[in-house]
């Protein structure tokens, strides 16, 4: 059972954790991390703020942080992105990019968040892979405003965050969510050829005015019935630049559906899933699979080989979606 306290001291909200026990399972290991004070602050952004620049393979994996605390700065930020051929879309972005950058931490690191408001509204963040209360640690940021706040990772998977201001649907559809991956403290077993997908659905109306800029329209986010839908942000991405493999070689896939609707069912056509795992919790293991179902705002980690050079199509097998842009390729060599 673990109990909260928050204080309020000159505008500084504290965060006490008091456990009297708590452990999760995966496989023989046993999580029961500490719980230090967690700090939430809000102040006013430095004037002199450099904004980062987007990831240019979204799909790679990062290295684990050296030591067990993972500083993560993030800014949110309004730019126009191109998630289509021709389609230049006005998202509402993490750090520039659609889906923000990949986050890694281990079971037991301290992630300390810096949140950075210089978008034009009030935005959010929301982790679904820590324990804390939301209205401190995923409170909204004002414009101008930053906020710091850190959590501890309990649980190994492959987690959605994402922004969670209302109206929630309007902030996911726009752009704001990306992927944390949360390694078991002994990893993820023998070496492999790692990806990071996240799939999402856009939902754009030409905006007024431009010739080839679009909006994301409410009303059609509503609907439900996604005009593009993707891997990573760009429709067809790993389509026409098939992802490199090799034959024999184990290949380790994390997917994590940012939605803010449809369901991924994620396939690899040409050969199975030797394993799966549910929101990538080796606890959650399951064999021979042929396609993994991953709701909106969960995950899933996935293992497979090849036997021969070829090239091996990646999709959701919701065909609607994939027609939309939700698929890839990889090509495997000897």
């Amino acid at each position: 059972m673990r109990r909260y306290q928050i204080l309020s001291i000159a505008g500084l909200l504290i965060l006490t954790g008091c456990s009297q026990s708590g452990s999760g399972n995966a496989g023989s290991q046993t999580y029961a991390p500490a719980q230090p004070t967690l700090v939430a602050q809000v102040t006013t952004t430095a004037a002199d703020y450099v904004a980062p620049t987007p990831a240019p393979q979204p799909e790679v994996l990062p290295p684990l942080a050296v030591g067990h605390t993972v500083y993560v700065k993030l800014a949110l930020i309004d730019r126009t992105v191109e998630i289509a051929p021709g389609i230049k879309y006005r998202a509402w972005t993490f750090n520039g990019g659609v889906p923000g950058p990949v986050i890694r931490a281990r079971v037991g690191d301290t992630i300390d968040v810096t949140l950075t408001n210089k978008a034009i509204m009030g935005h959010s963040i929301d982790f679904h892979a820590a324990l804390a209360p939301p209205n401190i640690a995923y409170q909204t940021v004002k414009p101008g405003q930053t906020l710091h706040f850190a959590w501890v990772a309990q649980y190994p998977g492959a987690f959605l965050y994402h922004c969670g201001t209302p109206p929630v649907l309007a902030h996911i559809s726009n752009g704001m969510y990306g992927a944390i991956i949360i390694d078991p403290p002994t990893g993820w077993g023998a070496t492999a050829r790692e990806f990071v997908f996240v799939q999402s659905e856009f939902y754009p109306s030409p905006y007024p005015g431009t010739k080839d800029e679009y909006y994301g329209d409410l009303q059609k986010m509503k609907i439900g019935i996604p005009q593009i839908v993707t891997f990573n942000g760009v429709a067809f991405r790993y389509k026409t630049e098939p992802l490199p493999i090799k034959v024999g070689e184990l290949v380790r896939v994390f997917v994590v559906d940012a939605g803010p609707s449809h369901f991924s069912a994620f396939h690899v056509i040409g050969t199975l899933l030797r394993t799966a795992y549910v929101d990538a919790n080796p606890q959650n293991k399951l064999v021979g699979l042929q396609t993994i179902a991953v709701p909106p705002g969960g995950g899933a980690m996935v293992e497979f080989q090849v036997e021969q050079a070829g090239t091996y199509p990646f999709v959701t097998h919701s065909f609607g979606d994939a027609d939309d842009g939700a698929m890839g390729a990889f090509i495997a060599a000897d």
